[in-house]
């Protein structure tokens, strides 16, 4: 009788790990601790709000341990093994925009002062909170050379930047509830508080050394070298990029009252966006240049906004600016190629040259992080 049961409860365990090779599982003898699924690959930190990443395979279960033997002629239990994890996907290509929170711009004002408030206009939202930390190290307002704003002109210089839900009727924000405005003259619309139009000019008093590597000659006008500077404003931002990134881009609208009389003098108003380090192949940091190489000036070939013929997108971003009778550029998109992880300083500036009057306008909005391999140098006009 002993024999006999003895013999059926081998028979059944035969059977059952018979059952449990057949379904591919690993069996051990003994008692021996559930085995825990394994842990599929984790996102990059860095770009973990994305939604195109290819999804992680789990890792194989640890197999249960060994039981302890049993009593006399008692043979150990079956250990289980240890399921498949779920693994979380890994971060694949991270869309434009993707990077931090979607905005953080909507409550400023418009002679909010501070520097870091001026990079949330522009969609710099997240601050690096640590030296591995991807976001906005520092903001400041500089000169457009980087020296600090001369003392006494500090509220004259302020006016020169201003923070605005939009430009006139028909330029809102291209991204977000706020556009940074950096002028020579007074950043103003004409029903703000301490406007002053841009023909007229408001001149703040003071002047100061030229971005390095200027000035120099714009190739549509050879032999023109710009005057003293004037009036200047900038906003300079020191950024690590996150370790996904492999670009950067931000948009610009320039307005001008020199347009359409001063055209390649040596009054000219300029725009630069300059980077540090300088870019590879470059003999300045400035990025924003049209295909001619030309600054944004008077006398880029993307001046297509104002009230004349041969203004390929007509007046109706001038509407309300005060800029009614000159030109603009209309929304333009710069970008420039970036490591992951590197860490660079970007100046954004408007200046005058030769004198104080005759005041120019830059729209700076929409600065984002880019995936896209092969970036390069550059300003273009964005298809849309």
């Amino acid at each position: 009788m002993h024999n006999r049961l003895a013999l059926s409860t081998l028979s059944l365990s035969l059977a059952s790990l018979l059952a449990l090779a057949a379904c591919g599982g690993t069996v051990s003898a003994g008692g021996g601790d559930d085995g825990d699924g394994g842990t599929g690959a984790a996102p990059d930190p860095d770009t973990s709000s994305s939604s195109s990443g290819t999804p992680g395979t789990g890792g194989s279960g640890a197999t249960g341990g060994t039981g302890d033997t049993g009593g006399t002629g008692g043979t150990g239990g079956t250990g289980e093994t240890g399921g498949s994890g779920p693994g979380t996907g890994g971060s694949g290509g991270v869309p434009v925009d993707d990077f931090g929170p979607p905005k953080c711009d909507d409550n400023l004002t418009l002679d909010d002062a501070d520097p870091y408030n001026a990079a949330k206009a522009i969609e710099i939202c997240k601050t690096a909170d640590g030296p591995n930390s991807w976001g906005l190290i520092e903001a400041k307002w500089t000169l457009p050379d980087g020296s600090a704003i001369p003392a006494g002109y500090e509220a004259n210089y302020a006016l020169g930047h201003g923070i605005y839900d939009s430009f006139g009727p028909n330029v809102p924000p291209r991204k977000g509830d706020r556009i940074l405005g950096l002028s020579n003259g007074a950043a103003r619309r004409p029903n703000d508080p301490g406007y002053t139009g841009p023909s007229g000019g408001f001149a703040k008093g003071y002047t100061h050394a030229a971005p390095d590597g200027f000035p120099k000659p714009s190739p549509a006008c050879p032999g023109v070298i710009s005057g003293q500077p004037y009036d200047g404003v900038a906003l300079e931002v020191t950024l690590r990029a996150p370790n996904s990134a492999l670009g950067f881009a931000f948009d610009i609208n320039y307005y001008t009252a020199e347009f359409p009389t001063w055209t390649c003098t040596t009054f000219n108003d300029a725009f630069v966006a300059l980077l540090s380090p300088t870019p590879v192949g470059q003999s300045d940091g400035n990025i924003s240049f049209d295909s001619l190489g030309n600054i944004i000036s008077v006398n880029n070939v993307f001046l297509d906004v104002c009230n004349q013929p041969t203004c390929a997108l007509g007046a109706a971003q001038l509407a309300g600016t005060g800029y009614e009778n000159n030109g603009a550029t209309g929304w333009l998109t710069t970008t420039a190629p970036i490591n992951g992880g590197d860490v660079f300083t970007l100046r954004f500036t408007t200046y005058d040259n030769g004198d104080a009057i005759l005041d120019s306008a830059t729209l700076v909005d929409h600065f984002r992080w880019t995936t896209q391999p092969n970036s390069v140098v550059g300003t273009f006009r964005p298809m849309e």
